[in-house]
C-alpha cells in the first residue's frame, strides 16, 4: 500500500513538472516585444509612472527568472525525495536537474526572435533552484518533525 501511495505521489509531482517545464517554454517562446510588455505590465502594478516602470522592468525580468525556477527546486527536490538515498545525493541531483533545465531554456531562447540565451540567466535560475531546493528541503523536514510521532518511551 506505501508503495503505490509512493508511486502515485512520483506521478503527481512528475506531472506538475511537465506543466511548469510547459509554463517555462511558454515565456520563453514569446518574442522581445510580448515579453517586454509582459514585464512592462508587471511594472505597471507598482507604478503608473512610464519612465519608473522602464526602469524597474529589467529587474521584474530577473526577479521572474529567479521566481519561475525556485518553483521547479521545490518540484525537482520534492521528486527526489521520494526516492531512498542520501539527503545529499537528493539535494545535488535537484539542483543538477533544475540547472541542466535552465540551460536548455537559455539556448531555446536563442532561437526565438530577439531573444538572446544569457549566460547570467543560467546564474540567477540556477540561484532560484538552489533556493527552491532548500526551501523544500525544509519544509519536508518540519513536515517530518509534524507528522512522525514519538515513540513510546519505556520507563
Amino acid at each position: 500500500m506505501k508503495n503505490k501511495r509512493i508511486i502515485i505521489l512520483r506521478i503527481v509531482i512528475i506531472i506538475l513538472i511537465l506543466c511548469w517545464m510547459n509554463l517555462v517554454f511558454g515565456f520563453s517562446a514569446q518574442d522581445s516585444d510580448d515579453s517586454s510588455n509582459l514585464s512592462t505590465w508587471v511594472a505597471s502594478w507598482f507604478t503608473e509612472d512610464v519612465e519608473a516602470q522602464t526602469k524597474i522592468e529589467p529587474y521584474i525580468r530577473k526577479l521572474a527568472h529567479y521566481s519561475e525556477y525556485a518553483i521547479g527546486g521545490t518540484l525537482f527536490f520534492s521528486l527526489i525525495a521520494t526516492f531512498k538515498i542520501n539527503e545529499f545525493k537528493q539535494i545535488i541531483f535537484a539542483i543538477i536537474m533544475g540547472i541542466i533545465y535552465a540551460i536548455t531554456d537559455e539556448i531555446h531562447q536563442l532561437f526565438v526572435p530577439g531573444r538572446s540565451g544569457q549566460i547570467k540567466d543560467v546564474f540567477i535560475d540556477s540561484l532560484g533552484v538552489i533556493t527552491g531546493v532548500f526551501v523544500m528541503k525544509l519544509i519536508i523536514m518540519l513536515l517530518g518533525k509534524l507528522i512522525v510521532k514519538p515513540k513510546n518511551k519505556v520507563e
